[in-house]
């Protein structure tokens, strides 16, 4: 068979001047015909002007990348522009399978709310950001204030694993005026050891001083002496350092995806 093939090819001149009106997929297919074929279609003088037409930005490899055959390089171009078409996936971690633990901490006791991440009240803006009321009677001072300690943990369904996202003490309960913003985040993937995630938690706990009933945030309270505070409300979310802006709720999933291993 192969030597009938042979026998009724083209002559190569006629092959590359056949060439030079082919379109790459169509040289890429003659390509495969035969080794002469694969020889004469295979040709840089044939790529080169394509990879410099269709991928401009690889034209200049071909200065430094002189053992690459050209139609290497367009093969190259050509897979990296169809994998900048793909539409994002999205996250495989969905709110209904987790849960937010978040804890106080105080040295006479503790504010513990265990609870499933949509059943609480989400940012109306489609942000990483959450707020849950807390059903707490107890009034805490301001001494007892600067020595607690906030943790949020996120729980998967079943417990089926965990991650600790902040844990946060040292005063800063007393003291935040805009909120607790815990130390950078762990930076998910292989690389966590030297890349930055760039990503800092954010929570803010919502104090009632019942001395003058005024209801504010962690900071905004006078609390002076005996005065005593009731904690009314937490909220948590994760924030950007670039802009210092939430982040947006699917980019909040993935990135508890990679710790919890989804």
């Amino acid at each position: 068979m192969s030597s009938c093939v042979n026998a009724f090819s083209p002559p190569w001149e006629v092959l590359d001047l056949v060439s030079h009106h082919l379109d790459p997929k169509t040289l890429a297919i003659a390509a495969c015909v035969s080794k002469t074929w694969a020889h004469c279609f295979s040709s840089d003088h044939l790529w080169d002007p394509l990879c410099t037409t269709h991928f401009p930005s690889l034209s200049s490899l071909t200065t430094v990348a002189t053992a690459v055959p050209r139609h290497r390089l367009y093969a190259l171009g050509h897979t990296a522009a169809l994998r900048r078409q793909r539409k994002p996936r999205k996250p495989r971690l969905s709110l209904d399978r987790l849960l937010f633990h978040l804890s106080v901490h105080l040295p006479s006791g503790a504010v513990d709310i265990l609870k499933p991440c949509s059943d609480m009240q989400r940012d109306m803006h489609g942000m990483f950001r959450f707020d849950v009321e807390v059903e707490e009677e107890r009034e805490w001072s301001l001494e007892e204030l600067k020595a607690a300690t906030v943790t949020w943990t996120v729980v998967e369904k079943d417990w089926k694993a965990v991650f600790t996202v902040a844990e946060e003490s040292g005063g800063k309960l007393a003291s935040a005026i805009d909120g607790i913003f815990s130390k950078e985040l762990p930076s998910p993937g292989c690389c966590s050891t030297t890349m930055s995630s760039g990503l800092v938690a954010d929570i803010r706990v919502g104090l009632k001083d019942e001395q003058d009933e005024l209801c504010c945030n962690i900071g905004s309270s006078r609390s002076k002496g005996s005065r005593k505070n009731r904690i009314e409300k937490v909220s948590v979310g994760v924030l950007s350092v670039l802009n210092w802006r939430h982040v947006t709720l699917e980019d909040g999933l993935f990135y508890l995806e990679k710790f919890l291993e989804v």
